[in-house]
């Protein structure tokens, strides 16, 4: 037990997530290392302890909170990883939730899970987004259509995206006159200086890819900067670290923005970004630019080349080779999660745009 303990606090330094390990006999937590502010109920870990396969995630809708549990089996212990409340990131929180369980399972068992467990977490899934998450998007999606006031830290990532420096630098220096910066970490100031840090980088690597930035270089960029900052001790420079940090993506969004899309456009792409995972219609993406269906239609055809359909749907795809490189899903649940309308579609589509099938696809890629 005691060299699980010492696993997981290695592993959650490398990857950041939480646990919390629960005793099955008694449903007490044992350990834990908990990074956010959520706490389980009784309730909830009882409903944990009543599952029968080794892996298996829940969403508890209250706490908008994914938790991913792994059986120990013979420790007779539950561990339940989570990252944060982001319920727009539900797949990708899944993805990485996995990968981290799969590498404990790796140490306890020294074997990779089976088609079948994985099989399983797949359905499982694909009932929570049919019976929870969609409905939490689709709230979310409305509260955008209708508020429209942007605070001034999004102002500042808008400008990382429009690879503005004097506009970054402006709405920097306006966010903390006005604002005071959470508290991330209580273990130290240091630690707490590294977390808000590592969050900066983290926002402005998506911001940099709807700026242009290829996501490979985005991502490498990312990658290096959460190491460095790891490696400081103390952190010492002319300007602020955090804006020293999106002074840097913003340039490099300026080296790779070729592309000059209207604001209405960016904020378009935007929107259809950030909701890849809904059932994105044009009257509801147009509802959210505050444009008519033809003018937004004619607008976005003449900057893109594409209609918002043909976009949406090139989007779709692009997502589903990100879930095809993590080997978790198979093309039943590909193209249920990125509403296809069944999976002989979807092979249709993705092999329309890629010149291949999923299947080579994912051959080509593992």
């Amino acid at each position: 037990m005691i060299a699980l303990i010492n696993f997981l606090n290695h592993l959650s330094d490398i990857a950041i997530f939480s646990y919390i390990v629960v005793d099955k006999a008694n449903g007490q937590i044992s350990h834990q290392k908990n990074l956010t502010n959520h706490q389980l109920t009784d309730k909830q870990i009882q409903r944990i302890i009543t599952q029968t396969s080794i892996i298996h995630n829940y969403y508890f809708k209250k706490q908008k909170l994914l938790l991913f549990a792994y059986d120990t089996d013979e420790l007779n212990q539950l561990v339940c990883l989570f990252i944060d409340d982001e319920v727009g990131n539900f797949i990708s929180h899944n993805d990485r939730l996995l990968k981290i369980s799969e590498t404990i399972h790796l140490f306890m068992k020294e074997k990779e899970f089976t088609t079948k467990e994985v099989q399983s977490l797949n359905q499982n899934i694909l009932y929570l987004r049919k019976t929870i998450i969609e409905k939490v998007l689709s709230e979310q999606i409305e509260q955008q259509l209708y508020h429209h006031d942007f605070e001034s830290e999004e102002a500042m990532f808008i400008e990382v995206m429009n690879g503005n420096e004097e506009g970054l630098k402006r709405d920097y220096y306006a966010f903390q006159k006005n604002s005071q910066t959470g508290l991330l970490s209580t273990e130290s100031e240091l630690r707490n200086q590294k977390n808000i840090l590592i969050v900066a980088v983290a926002i402005s690597t998506r911001y940099a890819i709807k700026g242009g930035v290829p996501h490979e270089r985005a991502y490498t960029l990312s990658d290096n900067l959460i190491q460095d900052i790891e490696r400081k001790n103390h952190f010492q420079s002319a300007q602020p670290p955090v804006l020293e940090i999106l002074l840097l993506f913003c340039k490099e969004v300026r080296k790779y923005n070729y592309i000059k899309y209207s604001t209405t456009v960016k904020k378009t792409c935007e929107f259809i970004h950030k909701n890849i995972y809904s059932n994105l219609s044009v009257p509801m993406i147009a509802a959210y630019t505050n444009y008519s269906v033809p003018h937004l239609s004619m607008l976005f055809k003449k900057e893109v080349g594409l209609s918002l359909n043909q976009y949406v749907t090139k989007q779709r795809i692009e997502e589903s080779k990100r879930l095809l490189e993590f080997k978790q899903y198979d093309l039943n649940t590909i193209s249920s999660l990125l509403h296809f309308n069944d999976t002989s579609y979807f092979i249709k589509v993705f092999k329309k745009y890629e010149n291949m099938t999923p299947k080579s696809y994912w051959h080509e890629k593992n």
